[in-house]
């Protein structure tokens, strides 16, 4: 199979936790690639932080950050489609995270600020809670479940069983955001390789052909994988690249 689109995850498959530096060797497979197929992130980072790692690696791709909320496009250097979350529900979603006593901030499609319940001047795109055990965040998610527009997405936030919680539109997630940018590209969805290791990646793997987590993603995403590449420190993505586009380029 000659795939046509690769999405990356940042954060633990592409780069280490909190870098913005791959490994030449990354970049070096990664500029291969995209001289033969459309190579896009899709990553629970917003803009500015997504894009000094959208730099390095010299994309062209359309990119889904923010966890789907939004679509980029780094050739015109904008946002092209973003999703908001339901203004009219934010109260009640502030009342009830308050009872959690949790940090809580809101993404204004540029950053997140604190948040403490003010009346909102300006639409926002989501609801972000950076620190929680992940026992809490279970108890959160479950709380949330009664709401039927929004989805909630568990991120990796440190290696000691802290996690950062996103609360948001239920159609911005990896899965829409990649199902969208498929459409832009005209094409289909199993032609499609999709590389993460966290949480909200299961969205990201869903939504692709070929489903391929990293040697240190959390096992229930190794549990739906076609295929488990190298750890991110060992250049998984360069791995995948090699195996699944050059090789299958180059064959006869």
């Amino acid at each position: 199979m000659k795939y046509k689109a690769l999405f990356l995850d940042l954060d633990g498959t592409t780069v280490v936790l909190g870098s913005n530096s791959p490994s030449e060797r990354v970049i070096n497979r990664v500029h291969q690639a995209d001289e033969l197929i459309d190579v896009c992130l899709a990553t629970g980072r917003v803009l500015s932080t997504a894009e000094p790692v959208i730099k390095i690696l010299n994309l062209s791709g359309l990119c889904v950050i923010s966890n789907g909320i939004q679509i980029y496009d780094p050739v015109k250097k904008k946002i092209i489609e973003e999703t908001p979350i339901n203004q009219s529900l934010v109260p009640e979603l502030y009342e009830l995270l308050s009872k959690f006593k949790v940090g809580i901030r809101q993404f204004d499609g540029i950053a997140d600020v604190p948040y403490y319940g003010e009346q909102l001047t300006a639409p926002i795109q989501s609801l972000y809670i950076p620190a929680i055990s992940d026992q809490t965040a279970d108890q959160v998610i479950n709380a949330l479940n009664k709401y039927k527009n929004i989805t909630v997405h568990k991120m990796l936030a440190t290696e000691n069983g802290i996690v950062g919680l996103e609360i948001c539109h239920v159609n911005a997630s990896k899965l829409h955001g990649i199902h969208r940018v498929a459409q832009l590209l005209r094409i289909q969805t199993h032609e499609i390789i999709g590389v993460g290791d966290g949480y909200n990646d299961f969205p990201l793997l869903m939504a692709c052909g070929l489903k391929i987590a990293m040697g240190n993603a959390v096992p229930e995403l190794k549990a739906i994988a076609d295929f488990v590449a190298p750890a991110v420190d060992e250049d998984g993505v360069a791995t995948v690249i090699q195996k699944f586009i050059l090789s299958s380029v180059y064959s006869p």
